[in-house]
């Protein structure tokens, strides 16, 4: 049972170790260290710039120092659990354990174990992204939104340590990509992204969205290089760490709780302007820019429940422009089924998935699914379930509806022209919101899509409304 007992901590010292990235982790704070001295040195630099730098340095290093401490006490715990649970049943006497573990020889063999454990674990296929956040990785997910008044209170520290961080940068009009998930706003965003001077969230601002500068400091010492995997809507589109990405959501949230009700979500109107939330808004639009950036830029957000609030946005950003993705809704209603099934499966296999989309905002699909409470929705969805067809097919008629009512303040961009001349829609985009597209090219974001859906499981009548309403905004596109 000695050698049982002993054999358990050293797997558990391989897990615990490699999950933590205690080394990657030290190395980084190295880096930094290193980036220090060369400041230090660099003679072009004022002292007051040394200084802002040095502080800058040193804030991320302590941010590093206390990521390696939790790192290694979460270490030592997977190691020495399985030695105290089995010295409290009575199997093996602690004190043996460790005597057994501190011989020389036990001592060269775990070596080898761990060192080829680690080698191996090194080879272990990718995961989709998101399922393969380490132990540490949630913890610190879990720890920044275990209530509202994380986020905020880490917002207010922001501001009073890099609030000169933003000074000089002008309030720039916004640009938002919104429509139902699975219109295509992910792509139009990673086109949009690629442009010089265009600023977006990344997933590496998670997990403290609403103080993006904070968090960039803080966690300075133990980033991750960007690996692109799969993301979890198994949609063959990739993400790293660096890939832009819809999490605005949770700022929505803070402001406007009374709108995420139990079942549904609700309507924005003119009326739930606030001028406390715009401050915010064009703040936090600001230090994404100067995280993204530098001085010169324009925020631009793909935020698919945007779309509740067509009325509002305007509101709070007169000079906004509003990107409206539009999609086959057959096509589409397929789309939006096939993901909600897709989530309903990883949300029952894997509850940290679905913390992480309750926690983001992102209630379309599986177990969390929450509707836009639409005009309308209730009547077209009547009888159905999400697991209908006609369900979703009712959902996009009572969003496009919505948006049709609205679209003099849209740029409304469908897919099949996307896809027939990507190169002159979106430098058409860039033109409509002023951006600087240049003799960018756009072309490799976008692909043939072949037509999925079996247009005979929607209800006749249903999907002649939606057609003849999908014809009807494709005449009204850019």
């Amino acid at each position: 049972m000695v050698f049982l007992s002993a054999t358990l901590a050293i797997l558990g010292f391989l897990i615990g170790f490699q999950l933590s990235g205690v080394v990657p982790t030290a190395g980084r704070i190295v880096a930094l260290a290193k980036r220090a001295g060369q400041v230090m040195r660099d003679k072009d630099l004022t002292d007051e710039d040394k200084e802002k730098e040095i502080q800058k340095s040193a804030l991320a290093m302590m941010g590093g120092a206390v990521s390696i401490f939790l790192r290694v006490a979460f270490t030592l715990i997977l190691t020495v659990l399985p030695v105290y649970l089995l010295s409290w049943v009575g199997l093996a006497a602690a004190d043996d354990v460790f005597s057994f573990l501190a011989r020389i020889d036990v001592i060269i063999g775990a070596t080898v174990v761990v060192g080829g454990g680690l080698w191996l674990w090194s080879k272990r296929p990718k995961k989709a992204a998101t399922s393969n956040y380490s132990p540490m990785d949630r913890l610190v997910h879990r720890l920044a939104f275990a209530a509202p008044f994380v986020q905020a209170t880490a917002a207010d520290v922001e501001d009073g340590i890099f609030g000169s961080d933003i000074e000089g940068i002008e309030d720039t009009a916004p640009v938002f990509i919104t429509s139902l998930p699975r219109a295509g706003t992910t792509i139009v965003l990673n086109a949009l992204h690629d442009l010089p001077g265009v600023a977006t969230h990344l997933y590496r601002d998670m997990p403290f969205i609403m103080a993006p500068l904070f968090w960039s400091r803080m966690s300075a010492g133990f980033q991750k290089s960007s690996e692109m995997a799969e993301r979890a809507h198994g949609d063959g589109i990739k993400v790293g760490f660096d890939s832009p990405e819809a999490f605005e959501e949770v700022i929505w949230r803070h402001f406007w709780p009374g709108h995420f009700r139990e079942t549904e979500i609700g309507l924005w109107t003119k009326g739930d302007k606030n001028g406390e939330a715009i401050q915010f808004f064009k703040e936090h639009f600001r230090k994404i820019i100067s995280l993204r950036c530098g001085k010169n830029g324009r925020y631009v957000s793909k935020n698919n429940g945007n779309i509740a609030r067509l009325d509002l946005l305007p509101q709070m950003f007169p000079d906004a422009s509003i990107i409206l993705p539009l999609r086959d809704p057959a096509e589409h209603a397929a789309s939006l089924m096939r993901q909600h099934q897709n989530f309903l499966k990883q949300h029952a296999e894997d509850k940290f998935i679905k913390r992480y989309m309750k926690d983001i905002g992102h209630l379309e699909f599986g177990e969390l699914h929450r509707p836009i409470a639409f005009e309308g929705f209730a009547e077209l969805t009547n009888g159905t379930t999400p697991n209908d067809p006609d369900y979703w097919l009712g959902y996009w008629l009572a969003a496009m509806e919505h948006a049709a009512k609205r679209a003099d303040r849209l740029i409304i961009v469908p897919e099949t022209t996307l896809q027939d001349a990507p190169q002159r829609v979106m430098s058409r985009i860039c033109d409509l919101t002023g951006l600087a597209a240049g003799d960018h090219d756009f072309t490799h974001h976008f692909r043939k899509i072949t037509p999925r859906a079996d247009r005979s499981q929607f209800g006749s009548d249903q999907l002649d409304r939606a057609m003849a309403l999908y014809q009807n905004l494709c005449e009204r596109q850019l």
